[in-house]
């Protein structure tokens, strides 16, 4: 059967929603779109898709290949929104296989003095730009979008790579007045269908006739899957997500294999053993065994600290930091020989790591390589085998059977310290020989713990004179390193300090950064609240937090933290003569989500001594959107903790 796509899949098509007439047809459009300020679902948008269409078939010629047609209107509200004129669409480049894209077609519509007027896309405004060896990205700017413009824009993505059937997102950080797809696989291809996101997605399954393949003439029969849903609401970001479009709603398709009859049998199947048998193959094989350029500064580690494994970790570590500067691309196969980076003293993150599992190799050790995305890229998906895979970190094991992990990519990370882009829960062993490794859980290699220990004094002006010492270990070590950093010399991370607790810090130092065991100490003032004769002050000096974090009435996506952790304030108050304690706040311990938290304060007196012991114990990391309600009332019970006062009056 013959498709003409742009006439078939766009008929002409005028609904009313809500007093609001919207056209579904390319190239009309309606009064009303131009004269639109807001979409009623969600009238803070800044745009709203009028509608995204998706067209996915198989054509039959003296080749196989795969046509993805893509049809979008998109109307901007607000000068925010003007960036969805900006069109990006990435494709591969292969030697032997490719994708074209082609057909493009896009305009701006305005209305200027009650009139519709038409901007096309030009030509000359369409560029294309390397992303990596295998990845090109098509760009162009539509002209003329402003706050009031409807955009339209349309294009066709030839490809050869017939095994894999692009994902088609459903949802986007903007509304969708309406969202369509079609893809038809001919029955030849095994494959399966997957859905993503938290959106019950609409799919239907039609069998239609393919007509006649140009392999033999003879018919085939299509499996259609349609996907039509209105009123598809924005993915918007909320706090503690690691990466947000691991959460849009979508349709995604896993062909195993290709057979027709007496012609051509092809299998699509990957298996991790696939994958990592064809890493091996590669570039990635070869530099996975390179020499290390550091023999005789690895060999005067090892000697210098001959009885302490993890002391030579962690030198080699930082040594190969020092030596190469990591440019913030993360790339599982380096752009070039690690060898290179060496001479220019920066690299990527293939190039610093292969040469840091070389520099182990030489120190007799025997590092693994673990494959990973950082959060930001998304997490490895579960329900299938693939080479989309942008970074690794390396694992290997000491004498004690203790297993560490490392990455030399970022100056505060250490042994079993990585930073936090890569503490994932999805990981893989790279082995060849052991492909049926099991998952990784990086999300937390070792244990992060905070000691706080303030010794504070109530003076007679009604001030609290303190002194405070921070151990932080592991991640929370990391953490303290950054911070320090980004901060601009130390008096500005001094003055950072004071404005974020409320205190007046007369001297600060930090022990230890850039490893995987910090210390803080400091002396600083507070002052104490009253009102009339009483006092009021924090149990613990400085509350651990004073707002809830979680205040949504509602939740769509998981909570997901940086890292499980243990935060112990110990508190020792000194009284002066002359006041007495009229109320103390009450010891107790909440717990919510199966333990996956937990938070004790205890609060006591001695004659002038008051002691006050508060944990915070975040020891699960994820927490599905079912629990959030448990969640956010178990830190409004924290807030409420750390909020509390002990309350003194003066005699």
């Amino acid at each position: 059967m013959k498709t003409y796509p742009f006439l078939a899949v766009f008929i002409c098509l005028c609904v009313n929603t809500a007093a609001q007439e919207y056209s579904f047809k390319y190239g009309k459009i309606t009064p009303d779109e131009l004269r639109m300020t807001l979409y009623e679902p969600e009238p803070d948008a800044p745009a709203v898709f009028i509608y995204d269409d998706t067209d996915i078939h198989y054509s039959f010629g003296n080749s196989i290949q795969l046509l993805c047609y893509r049809t979008v209107k998109i109307k901007v509200f607000k000068d925010e929104g003007v960036k969805w004129g900006d069109v990006a669409i990435d494709f591969g480049n292969y030697q032997l296989s490719k994708e074209v894209v082609s057909r493009i077609d896009a305009a701006a519509y305005n209305l200027v003095d009650g009139k519709t007027v038409k901007t096309q896309l030009k030509r000359q405004n369409i560029f294309e730009e390397v992303l990596d060896e295998h990845t090109k990205r098509l760009k162009f700017s539509i002209p003329e979008v402003r706050a009031g413009t409807v955009i339209e824009y349309r294009y066709l993505l030839t490809s050869d790579f017939i095994g894999q059937i692009p994902d088609v997102d459903v949802q986007h950080a903007i509304p969708v007045v309406r969202s369509t797809a079609q893809i038809s696989i001919p029955e030849y291809f095994t494959h399966h269908i997957h859905t993503r996101g938290y959106l019950t997605l609409p799919v239907k399954k039609e069998l239609e006739n393919g007509g006649a393949a140009g392999f033999s003439g003879f018919s085939y029969t299509n499996t259609k899957y349609i996907c039509n849903i209105d009123r598809v609401p924005s993915l918007r970001k909320e706090p503690y997500v690691w990466h947000l479009d691991d959460f849009r709603a979508g349709l995604e398709f896993e062909i195993n294999g290709l057979e027709i009859p007496g012609s051509l049998y092809k299998s699509f199947t990957r298996t991790w053993a696939d994958v990592y048998e064809s890493l091996d193959r590669s570039e990635f094989g070869r530099y996975a065994d390179i020499r290390n350029p550091f023999k005789d500064e690895v060999a005067a580690i090892v000697a210098r600290n001959a009885d302490d494994e993890r002391r030579q970790l962690h030198e080699i570590l930082k040594f190969v930091q020092s030596r190469i500067a990591w440019d913030g691309t993360y790339r599982l196969t380096p752009e070039s020989s690690p060898h290179a980076a060496v001479d220019k003293g920066r690299g990527d993150s293939g190039s610093i790591n292969f040469l840091l599992a070389a520099a182990l190799r030489d120190a007799g050790f025997k590092p693994e390589i673990i494959l990973l995305n950082p959060r930001s890229a998304g997490r490895l998906p579960l329900t299938h085998a693939t080479d989309r895979i942008r970074t690794f970190v390396l694992r290997t094991k000491l004498k004690s059977g203790e297993t560490v992990y490392l990455d030399a990519t970022d100056l505060h990370s250490d042994v079993n310290v990585l930073p936090t882009q890569l503490l994932v829960d999805h990981a893989r062993l790279y082995s060849p020989e052991h492909p049926f490794e099991n998952w990784i859980n990086l999300s937390s290699p070792a244990q992060s713990v905070v000691l706080s220990q303030i010794t504070a004094r109530l003076t007679e002006e009604g001030e609290l004179e303190c002194t405070e010492t921070d151990t932080e270990t592991n991640q929370a070590a990391y953490d303290l390193s950054r911070r320090y950093s980004r901060s601009e010399n130390h008096d500005t991370f001094v003055q950072e300090y004071e404005q974020r607790a409320g205190i007046t810090i007369s001297e600060l130092t930090v022990d230890g950064l850039n490893t995987a065991k910090a210390r803080m100490k400091l002396n600083f003032r507070k002052p104490v609240d009253s009102g009339g004769d009483f006092l009021y002050i924090c149990p613990t000096i400085v509350p651990f937090i004073e707002k809830n974090p979680f205040t949504s009435q509602k939740r769509q996506l998981p909570v997901e933290f940086s890292y499980p952790y243990r935060y112990r304030i110990i508190v020792s108050l000194m009284l002066p003569e002359g006041y007495t304690v009229e109320e103390l706040p009450k010891s107790q311990r909440l717990s919510a989500c199966d333990e996956g938290i937990a938070c004790t304060m205890q609060v006591q007196q001695q004659g002038a001594l008051m002691q006050c012991l508060f944990e915070f114990d975040l020891s699960r990391i994820i927490f599905p959107a079912t629990e959030y309600t448990d969640l956010s009332a178990f830190y409004g019970f924290v807030m409420d903790m750390c909020n509390s006062r002990i309350v003194l009056k003066k005699s």
